[in-house]
């Protein structure tokens, strides 16, 4: 198991006995060796991951709109709790869940007005690959590459925060909708802003920790 920038991996004293089931808050890539009696299962809060044997990426961070399961090879079966529902992908799939844990900012509900249950939002799409890369987007991260694909600027700068440990202040609120590509290797987090600033035309200031976009 590859453990992604804050990120969480919980286990029991009788893992590997006659289960094998963690419990994952964050990210994840993991490599399972088959083992028909003993499924590996992985628990979140929006989904169960159960894998007889093969190679994946569960991204679950509470910060972030979807939970993503994402197949590189194998066969892995997902249930969604909301739901009630089970989905088998394919290598080369990820599974789209609404994250039950995101709770985006509440302007104009009445503190008075019950919250009303609904189904979440589930879809499968293909993996996103750049130009001429073998590695899938979802799973760069492994290879140390900071990778992106017709994302917006707001979810790049939440995988910046992650990667170089830094927060990031929108004072320009419309740039947070730019669509993005690229991928950064070994690059400083001056060197990533100042990539995204040619490319992109995005102004910034870096204030210690913090990084302040205009």
């Amino acid at each position: 198991v590859w453990l992604n920038a804050g990120s969480k991996l919980d286990y029991g004293k009788d893992f590997g006995g006659t289960k094998r089931e963690v419990y994952l808050t964050g990210e994840a890539f993991f490599d399972v060796a088959k083992n028909p009696e003993k499924p590996f299962i992985i628990h979140t809060n929006a989904i169960d991951v159960k894998v007889i044997g093969t190679q994946f990426n569960v991204k679950c961070y509470p910060s972030d709109k979807m939970v993503e399961t994402s197949l590189i090879k194998g066969s892995v079966e997902v249930l969604v709790k909301n739901r009630g529902e089970k989905w088998v992908l394919r290598p080369n799939e990820k599974l789209l869940v609404e994250n039950i844990a995101y709770k985006p900012v509440q302007k104009t509900r009445e503190a008075t007005e019950p919250v009303k249950a609904r189904q979440v939002f589930v879809a499968i799409k293909p993996l996103t690959y750049q130009n001429n890369d073998s590695v899938a987007v979802e799973a760069a991260w492994v290879k140390n590459w900071l990778s992106f694909k017709d994302e917006s600027f707001a979810e790049v700068a939440q995988k910046m925060e992650r990667w170089y440990d830094v927060e990031f202040e929108f004072r320009n609120e419309s740039v947070k909708e730019l669509s993005m590509y690229g991928t950064f290797v070994n690059e400083r987090l001056q060197q990533a802003l100042e990539a995204l600033e040619f490319s992109f035309g995005i102004k910034y200031s870096i204030q210690g920790k913090k990084v302040i976009i205009y």
